[in-house]
């Protein structure tokens, strides 16, 4: 399972760029406090695409706090002949920890709204499975 769930602030303001296709994509990198480190930092790339990109490249700036779940991704390439290894955070749901206008030195947690990206799901119908009822909702999964 590949799952990352991050709390940080945006190091600079988020990049929204469309590719060939017309769909929205949005570089940014967040910095996530260590924990048993005073003063201590990850600094982690994130990228987000489709509607929660727009929403990033509207809604956040430097600073802002944030919480995001996604997915590591691991990218290869070669420059100049020396090989390069990067890793992003996929972003797949976004959500707003400081209320607007909220000083960025505040420390208390007071969650706004969330956003999560559409994803198309294609449904199959219902069977019968020998007289029970069966009910998808039921299943966390």
């Amino acid at each position: 399972m590949n799952l990352v769930v991050l709390i940080g602030r945006l190091t600079r303001d988020p990049e929204l760029k469309f590719g060939q296709s017309g769909k929205a994509y949005s570089r940014f990198s967040l910095a996530v406090d260590r924990p048993f480190s005073k003063g201590e930092a990850d600094f982690i790339n994130c990228v987000a695409f489709g509607k929660t990109a727009e929403l990033i490249g509207e809604y956040l700036r430097k600073g802002k706090k944030v919480a995001i779940n996604g997915r590591l991704q691991m990218n290869r390439y070669e420059v100049n002949g020396e090989k390069k290894t990067t890793y992003d955070v996929l972003v797949e749901t976004m959500e707003f920890i400081e209320a607007r206008g909220e000083s960025s030195q505040t420390n208390d947690f007071n969650p706004a709204p969330s956003y999560s990206a559409p994803k198309a799901v294609e449904q199959a119908p219902k069977e019968d499975f020998g007289g029970s009822s069966f009910d998808e909702d039921e299943f966390p999964f």
